[in-house]
């Protein structure tokens, strides 16, 4: 089963993700950084959120890494959470003013090429 789950403590931005997620086809739901660690199966896709704490962010990224695609966002402001998100190799990097046009696209093409076609 394809599924996005969004790691974030922000119910706003959760509800927005899931709303743009169900767009894009893509099921999703909110959870936290430990309770993500423990599911199973995985999901297809992370939504980060960087206004989570760093060693929170640390430990998603570390657990996804090399198996699961990890789309970030953060305050636009947040110039070093936006900058290390791309150091730790987040597959995608959105400012929240970004989600509404480019979340769906960014999930999509992150998606491996057989569960883009499920």
């Amino acid at each position: 089963m394809q599924y996005a789950a969004i790691v974030t403590e922000d119910l706003f931005m959760a509800t927005k993700a899931q709303g743009i997620l169900r767009r894009a086809s893509l099921m999703s739901h909110r959870t936290s950084p430990e309770a993500l660690l423990e599911v199973d199966p995985p999901p297809t896709v992370v939504v980060l959120d960087l206004a989570l704490p760093q060693a929170a962010r640390e430990a998603v990224v570390a657990w996804a890494k090399g198996r699961i695609p990890v789309i970030a966002f953060g305050p636009h402001v947040d110039v070093e959470a936006l900058f290390w998100a791309r150091q730790a190799g987040c597959t995608g990097v959105l400012t929240k003013g970004q989600l509404e046009a480019r979340l769906g696209r960014a999930v999509s093409s992150a998606l491996p090429d057989d569960s883009a076609e499920s």
